[in-house]
């Protein structure tokens, strides 16, 4: 049966410490078959040169050009035309590496690009913009690359690389006029850190207490500053993630109800039927009959 396949960041290639890497499309595209959902476990920021077409994360779809870029976060399922869109490159990176270097945990939730609910995946930029972004990519590469390479240069290139795009990203969108309070950039330690467990244990793990205790705070305070933050409590966070992960298992797997059920930890493939139905209004079955008839797997939310 198929999976979604997974992506770690290969921690070795620069050092055991020098968790980020600037890639070539090219380099990324035979790991990657052509319109293949996949999911990344770092964060990546893909800009297109040549060609156009299709680039999906979650349930998201954009069409892309040259001049675009594009922002995935860990966790997050995607695919794109790697056919048409011939070239371009992608900075990544581990996130909790880039935190540190900048001594401040809720660095990445600050940018709009990466909000819990942003306004879009990608952003499209001026030649003049893309060329400056071009020339920072340049100065981290060659500084990955340099035996002797300083933290503090480092630091500084990536500083300048976000905070350019971030500035791009807000004003282009007028994302935080846009954006309801629930789903601008979090800024609650708590929430970040639920959230970002969240991403890694969502399949094995449904239950807030468990998620709670590893915070040290109570299940009733965790829904209380997930609601104030992000608009929904922390229980409803975790299922809105389990039928994400559902959807695509059945829309781009032949798996059977049944092993979805057990790959997501549900105790019964009934008991995940009648879930799926809760959160959808469709059974599994038929939702993955109705992507089928329409090609598209955004058909249902």
């Amino acid at each position: 049966m198929k999976r979604i396949p997974h992506y770690n960041y290969f921690k070795t290639k620069n050092g055991s410490g020098l968790l980020v890497d600037v890639v070539d499309l090219h380099y990324v595209k035979p790991f990657v078959p052509t319109r293949a959902f996949h999911v990344l476990d770092y964060f990546d920021v893909s800009f297109i040169y040549e060609g156009s077409g299709f680039f999906t994360i979650n349930e998201q779809t954009q069409l892309v050009h040259p001049n675009d870029v594009v922002f995935t976060m860990p966790g997050e399922i995607r695919n794109w035309d790697s056919l048409s869109i011939r070239h371009g490159e992608s900075l990544i990176f581990n996130g909790a590496f880039v935190q540190q270097l900048f001594n401040d945990p809720d660095f990445l939730n600050n940018l709009a690009f990466f909000a819990l609910k942003r306004h879009s995946i990608k952003l499209s930029l001026s030649p003049e913009t893309l060329g400056k972004v071009k020339e920072i990519l340049f100065f981290i590469h060659d500084e990955i690359n340099n035996a002797d390479g300083d933290v503090y240069r480092m630091r500084a290139y990536l500083y300048e690389f976000f905070v350019l795009l971030n500035r791009e990203y807000v004003n282009t969108n007028n994302v935080l006029a846009m954006m309801p309070e629930e789903n601008k950039p979090v800024n609650n330690r708590y929430v970040n850190a639920f959230m970002q467990m969240v991403s890694t244990e969502y399949s094995c793990q449904h239950n807030i207490n468990y998620y709670a205790a590893k915070l040290d705070i109570t299940p009733n305070y965790l829904n209380e500053v997930m609601k104030k933050t992000v608009g929904i409590n922390a229980k409803q966070y975790v299922q809105n993630r389990l039928t994400l992960e559902a959807k695509r298992m059945l829309a781009q797997t032949d798996m059977q109800v049944s092993a979805i059920a057990e790959a997501l930890s549900f105790l019964s493939a009934s008991y995940f039927v009648r879930f799926f139905r809760v959160q959808t209004t469709y059974t599994p079955l038929q939702y993955r009959n109705m992507v089928k008839a329409t090609g598209q797997f955004t058909a249902v939310h």
